[in-house]
């Protein structure tokens, strides 16, 4: 049999009132009254509780990420270095890189419909350095977004490097502007291109974002310095 409430609607309930009724119930008489007469209070608690837990869990485990590499024409890399690579650049907590694989660097994706991947993160500023191959630097070059290497990246890894190939690309030959720059320099064979556990055919580094812009572009190159003398190994 429901409980049945004598107390008058119109009347405020107070906590005794509600604690006197409540004790003269049985369990499923308790269930029944609270989930008839406050089921909009604990839905608005419950509510209010998973916003509060989401952004807790929001603050505590946002990552803002500072550097962003990525993959083209190739779906393989070591993903475990999202974890790592943070704290060997000396990044905050919450402060991250990014490592996007499988773009494609093939010219007839791109369309007047629709953009292809590599100008959409070009665009967004989220590619500051790139793994690739021989189309992927000519996209690139195509796009005009690559620096040149030879003055971009210290002279320390260059001289470490100074039996590779820098590659020079220029712009199609109707466009009547060129890409005079070295675009890329080569990498297969390199302690480097082992620990981002590139495929074979990821013979190229690219460096796309604009490197005085980014404060962890310098840290970046150390790594790369360190992980070819052997400071840094897996």
């Amino acid at each position: 049999m429901a409980y049945v409430d004598n107390e008058q609607e119109a009347v405020k309930k107070t906590l005794e009132g509600e604690k006197s009724k409540l004790a003269q119930m049985n369990f499923a008489q308790k269930a029944e009254y609270i989930f008839s007469y406050y089921r909009i209070h604990i839905i608005i608690a419950l509510v209010v509780i998973a916003a509060i837990v989401y952004i807790v869990h929001l603050r505590l485990n946002y990552i803002d990420y500072k550097l962003y590499g990525v993959i083209i024409n190739s779906y393989q890399y070591d993903e475990s270095l999202e974890d790592t690579l943070p704290e060997l650049l000396g990044m905050g907590k919450h402060e991250g890189v990014s490592l996007i694989a499988g773009l494609s660097g093939d010219s007839e994706s791109n369309s007047t419909g629709y953009y292809n991947q590599i100008d959409l993160y070009t665009i967004s500023g989220q590619m500051d350095f790139a793994f690739t191959d021989d189309d992927g630097v000519q996209y690139l070059c195509d796009l005009g977004t690559p620096w040149d290497v030879t003055e971009e990246l210290p002279d320390e890894l260059l001289e470490l490097w100074s039996d590779r190939e820098v590659s020079f690309r220029e712009l199609n030959a109707d466009d009547d502007s060129y890409f005079d720059n070295y675009a890329a320099i080569d990498i297969s064979g390199t302690a480097v291109h082992d620990y981002f556990g590139l495929d074979d055919n990821m013979s190229y580094l690219v460096i796309v974002g604009n490197p005085s812009a980014n404060e962890y572009m310098d840290d970046f190159y150390q790594l790369l310095i360190d992980i070819e003398t052997g400071k840094v190994s897996k």
